[in-house]
């Protein structure tokens, strides 16, 4: 849809399109055209139209088409080049990058590593250098490289020493340097790399996590920043030396948080989970929540996380766990649940469990789940494949039985699915009915309390309610609470309202009176 600027009614871009879902849309340096990707049952599709001066949208065209899953596009600067990651090739979650000449349609290159992944960042923003900036993981992490689709020349930045997952951030606007983000055992850093040289720099800078970085004038960094102690906000660094210079831009004052510190335990397999810890004040033990984060390719790391800073007011220790399959621990470690979702994670679960009673941190009565979509999911998981472990567990649009999900849900997220497991529910049956939580609904001892969004089109309804109407057959203890709306809750009103009702359910089944 496009919006005037000064106000007024939205209007359909696309009219003569079927319906379909989409990704953001992706504009040219040069403002000159507009690119989306679409998905449907028979696949995605890249769109592109070119733009005048007054912003009018031409003709849309076709320019890729495949039956696999599209991983990010760019256009280059002066709008002569589009670029796509694609996993036609792997029928994984692993992409190569093609390259099309937006004028004539035509494939001008591709860049693949065999049996990895590259992940398409952007074009350099000079007018004329068609260079691609991108990441691989063929050294078992993530590293950056420049490629020109044009010549072949690939330029793969060794980067000796760093250990751990290295993006891209953002070029310089001359195009000689990047902006990289280190990322490992979820802690991040931020540094610049000279192309030419090969040489980076890693200045000092604030903890926590940064959420976007660019680079600015006179020898200064803008990123968004934020840690478990303040909330996100705008703050200009000096590029060599990590210095904040000042604060730019912030929101209202917010309530102090409550510090994170990270930790280490074992799980199954010799495999080291890492996670972020939170306790309140006075000696152990206290009732505990443990949390799965979403995704499942991603990563929580030190931020100001409101909901976790909630529990903590009120009495609980609160851990939050990178699983195995999140991000920044490496590439076997991301990929090791791919084909057998929900399997390894429960055990880093239960890890986790253990760990926190063995310190006396948790009592181990008073133990609680929580997490929202893939978190969510994860906590459905574990109240039935390891049902006597728990006091209780709170899900947020979550995910219940993958093969109901499959039906209903929106195209892109069906190709998302299919990477996962490495087939539909129609060609590999067992593994989705091993990965879902209603297959195990019998096992369930604990009380449930699920929030689920009416219109979510990533975890459909229908998977949900079946679950719930299969729980309340079996005479098991569940409440779910609907609302109207999506992936999620967008208004702050709603956020509270949500996090209330589970400190309230929380409440009544560690037997504690919550204050305030």
């Amino acid at each position: 849809m496009r919006i005037p600027w000064e106000g007024g009614e939205a209007l359909d871009v696309t009219p003569d399109h079927s319906v379909y879902a989409m990704s953001l849309p992706e504009f040219s340096r040069d403002g000159r055209r507009i690119a989306f990707t679409s998905a449907t049952r028979e696949g995605f599709r890249v769109y592109s139209a070119p733009l005048t001066k007054d912003a009018v949208i031409g003709e849309w065209r076709q320019l890729y088409h495949a039956p696999t899953m599209l991983m990010g596009m760019a256009l280059s600067a002066d709008s002569t080049l589009l670029a796509v990651g694609c996993t036609e090739r792997s029928g994984t979650m692993d992409a190569s990058l093609v390259v099309i000449d937006t004028c004539t349609g035509e494939r001008t290159a591709e860049l693949h590593d065999r049996g990895n992944s590259i992940g398409l960042v952007r074009f350099s923003p000079t007018a004329g250098d068609p260079r691609i900036c991108a990441v691989t993981d063929r050294s078992g992490f993530d590293r950056p490289l420049t490629w020109n689709p044009l010549t072949g020349e690939r330029n793969d930045l060794a980067l000796p020493g760093i250990t751990g997952e290295v993006g891209i951030t953002d070029w310089s606007t001359d195009a000689t340097k990047l902006l990289l983000r280190h990322f490992h055992q979820a802690v991040q850093r931020i540094g610049t790399c000279e192309l030419k040289s090969g040489d980076s720099h890693w200045p000092d800078h604030p903890g926590g996590t940064i959420g976007g970085a660019w680079f600015g004038e006179h020898d200064e960094i803008w990123a968004n920043h934020s840690s478990s102690e303040h909330p996100v906000r705008t703050i200009v660094m000096n590029e060599v030396s990590g210095d904040t210079l000042r604060v730019a831009l912030e929101g209202e004052p917010a309530p102090s948080g409550h510090r994170w510190r990270s930790i280490q335990f074992a799980s199954s397999g010799g495999a080291s989970i890492q996670g972020w810890l939170a306790t309140p004040p006075g000696a152990g033990p206290f009732p505990t929540i443990i949390e799965t984060h979403g995704g499942p390719t991603a990563v929580a790391a030190e931020s100001y996380h409101r909901q976790g800073h909630a529990w903590v007011d009120h009495g609980f220790a609160f851990l939050t766990i990178n699983y195995r399959g999140s991000y920044t621990f490496g590439y076997d470690f991301e990929n090791a649940i791919h084909g057998h979702l929900g399997d390894l994670e429960v055990d880093d679960i239960v890890a986790a469990r253990d760990w926190l009673v063995a310190i006396g941190i948790a009592l181990p009565s008073k133990i609680l789940l929580t997490g929202w979509s893939y978190g969510g999911y994860l906590t459905l998981q574990a109240l039935g494949r390891a049902p006597d472990l728990w006091a209780g567990g709170m899900a947020g649009i979550a995910i219940a039985d993958w093969g109901l999900m499959y039906e209903d849900q929106n195209e892109g997220l069906r190709r998302y699915q299919q990477a996962l497991f490495g087939g539909s529910p129609e060609q590999l049956p067992a593994e989705h009915r091993a990965a879902s939580p209603i297959t195990y609904i019998a096992n369930v001892q604990a009380p449930v309390l699920v929030i689920q969004g009416s219109n979510d089109t990533r975890c459909p309804p229908r998977q949900l309610r079946a679950y719930e109407e299969r729980m309340l057959e079996l005479g098991k203890d569940i409440e779910v609470d609907w609302f109207d709306a999506g992936h999620g809750a967008f208004s702050i009103e709603m956020q509270v309202a949500h996090q209330l009702r589970m400190l309230q359910f929380a409440e009544k089944l560690v037997g504690k009176r919550l204050e305030g």
